[in-house]
C-alpha cells in the first residue's frame, strides 16, 4: 500500500538539527514540515556524550527544562600522557550534562507544538529527484511505502550519511570517522564540578578519553580512537590507567553506547536544488571535541530561514539555497576550521611534546587566560591566542628542540 504526504520541507532524521531547522520554518505559521525517524522512539539510541554549553544555548535561543538537565559542571581537568595536568575553573555552571533522550524528545515536543509532525518507525529509503532537483522522498513505515511531495528536503540524518551523495556532493569518507565507545557507570569517585579529558596515544590514539560527571559518583566515561578496538581502550582506560582506574576501576557498568565523529570539519557543498544537510550530516561540528548540537543547530535555523525564503519566492534552484552556505560559512566557518587545525596539530604531536606543552601552558598562564576569555563554542579566538601569539610559539620551538637533541 502506498500513501501519499504534501508538505512544503521534509526533513530526514529526527535529532536536533532537524528540530531546529523545523522550528524556524514554523515560527511564522505558514508552512508545514514533516520530520522522518527510522526508529521507535525519539533520542534512542543514545550515542552523545550531552555535554552543551550554557552560552550554547543561549546563542540558540532556547530554554532548556531542568527535567533535560541532569547535571552541572564549571570546569575541565586536562591531563597529559605522563599526568601533567591543566585545571581551567569557573565559579558559576559553564555547561550542562544533558539527558540525551529527554532533550531530543523535548525539541520535537516544540516542533508539534507549532504544528509540525514527527513521524517515528519511519526510515527514509530515497530522495525522488526530477531533472537532479529534490522534490520529496520514499519512507518506509512498517509494511508501507509513502511517497513524500516537498518543495525541499532538509538532510539531518547524522554521520554515517547516505543522502549527500545522492545529491550530487561529497559526503565525508566513511573511514575518516573515528569510532567511540560510551559506558555510562555508577559507583565511581570522581570530582563532579569537572569534566576530566585524558590525552595520549596509548589511550585513544585522534581523539581522547573523557570522564563527564552526571552526579557525584555517576559518570559517562567515553573513548574515541582512530586505530584498534575503541571498546578495548575504554576497558585499559577503566582499569589499568594509573590515575583515571583509581576513580573507575569499582564502578559498575549500567548502560553502553557508541558511535561515529566527525573531527575532519565541514565537507565542501552542503546545498543543491531542493536540498539542503544539516548538522553531522555536512559536518558542522567542532572538530576538538565532536560535539555538534550547537553548531548543527546554529547552521540548521539558517537552512529554516532560508527555507522560508524560498518557500515564499517559490523558487528552489541552488542559486537560491546557495544562500544558506554563503551565511553559514560567513558566520561560523573559520571557527569549524580553526578548530579542525587544531584537531590537526594535536593529532600529529607525540605523547612526549604534548607533555612538555602541558608543562610550558602552565608556566605561561594559559589555564589563565582559557578562564578568562575561553569559550567552549567559539574556539577561534582562544586558538588564535594561545597558538599564534609570540610567547606560545617560542615555546614550540623550544619544546620541540629540547626533544628532538635529546
Amino acid at each position: 500500500m502506498t500513501e501519499e504526504i504534501q508538505t512544503d520541507v521534509a526533513c530526514i532524521g529526527g535529532g536536533p538539527a532537524s528540530a531546529f531547522a523545523a522550528m524556524e520554518i514554523l515560527k511564522s505559521r505558514k508552512n508545514t514540515v514533516d520530520i522522518f525517524e527510522e526508529h521507535k522512539e525519539i533520542g534512542v539510541p543514545v550515542n552523545c556524550a550531552g555535554l552543551v554549553s550554557i552560552n550554547g544555548f543561549r546563542r540558540l535561543q532556547i530554554k532548556i527544562p531542568d527535567e533535560c538537565i541532569q547535571h552541572r559542571v564549571r570546569g575541565s581537568i586536562f591531563y597529559s600522557p605522563s599526568g601533567y595536568t591543566v585545571r581551567v575553573s569557573r565559579k558559576k555552571t559553564q555547561a550542562y550534562v544533558l539527558d540525551r533522550a529527554k532533550f531530543d524528545k523535548f525539541l520535537m515536543s516544540q516542533v508539534e507544538e507549532l504544528d509540525g509532525k514527527v513521524h517515528l518507525n519511519a526510515k527514509v529509503i530515497s530522495i525522488i529527484k526530477k531533472d537532479e532537483k529534490a522534490i520529496g522522498l520514499k519512507v518506509k513505515k512498517e509494511e508501507n511505502i509513502i511517497k513524500i511531495k516537498s518543495k525541499i528536503v532538509l538532510d539531518g540524518e547524522g554521520v554515517r550519511t547516505k543522502f549527500i551523495k545522492v545529491m550530487g556532493l561529497t559526503p565525508t569518507r566513511w573511514d575518516t570517522l573515528v569510532p567511540a565507545v560510551q559506558y555510562e557507570m555508577k559507583n565511581v569517585k570522581i570530582d563532579e564540578d569537572f569534566v576530566e579529558i585524558y590525552m595520549g596515544r596509548k589511550i585513544s590514539p585522534g581523539f581522547f578519553a573523557y570522564i563527564i560527571p552526571t552526579s557525584n559518583n555517576t559518570a559517562r566515561i567515553a573513548i574515541g580512537s582512530k586505530f584498534g578496538k575503541p571498546k578495548d581502550y575504554l576497558n585499559y582506560f577503566i582499569n589499568k590507567h594509573p590515575i583515571a582506574s583509581k576513580k573507575l576501576k569499582n564502578g559498575i557498568i549500567y548502560q553502553k553506547g557508541g558511535g561515529f565523529l566527525h573531527l575532519r570539519g565541514p565537507i565542501k557543498k552542503t546545498y543543491a536544488p531542493g536540498f539542503m544537510g544539516i548538522g553531522d550530516s555536512v559536518g558542522q561540528v567542532k572538530a576538538t571535541t565532536g560535539g555538534g548540537i550547537v553548531f548543527g543547530g546554529l547552521c540548521a535555523k539558517i537552512a529554516g530561514k532560508v527555507s522560508k525564503d524560498a518557500i515564499e519566492k517559490n523558487e528552489f534552484s541552488g542559486n537560491i539555497l546557495k544562500k544558506y552556505e554563503i551565511e553559514w560559512h560567513r558566520l561560523y566557518l573559520r571557527e569549524l576550521r580553526l578548530m579542525r587545525i587544531l584537531r590537526g596539530t594535536v593529532d600529529s604531536m607525540p605523547d612526549k611534546i604534548i607533555d612538555e606543552l602541558f608543562l610550558s601552558l602552565s608556566k605561561e598562564g594559559i589555564p589563565e587566560l582559557i578562564e578568562e576569555i575561553g569559550d567552549m563554542d567559539m574556539q577561534g579566538a582562544l586558538i588564535k591566542r594561545v597558538l599564534f601569539s609570540p610567547k606560545i610559539l617560542k615555546i614550540g620551538i623550544a619544546t620541540l628542540t629540547r626533544i628532538f637533541l635529546r
